[in-house]
């Protein structure tokens, strides 16, 4: 729909290797997401949660760990 970059929760999380309880947990310390309006489904940049993850102190092994 928007692109390769741009990815709703489920894509995120096959993309990273997560499972959705921690993507949760990485949305609740502060995740970047973007929303087209209130209350709409959020979708994310594989970009800037990348760089994100890494700024937070993440690294990718096999999975994201802290």
């Amino acid at each position: 729909m928007f692109g390769k970059n741009i990815l709703n929760g489920k894509q995120l999380c096959e993309k990273l290797g997560i499972s959705t309880t921690l993507l949760y947990r990485l949305l609740k310390q502060g995740m970047p997401y973007h929303q087209l309006s209130t209350g709409s489904r959020k979708y994310y940049n594989i970009d800037e949660v990348q760089q994100w993850l890494l700024h937070a102190g993440f690294h990718q092994q096999t999975t994201w760990t802290k």
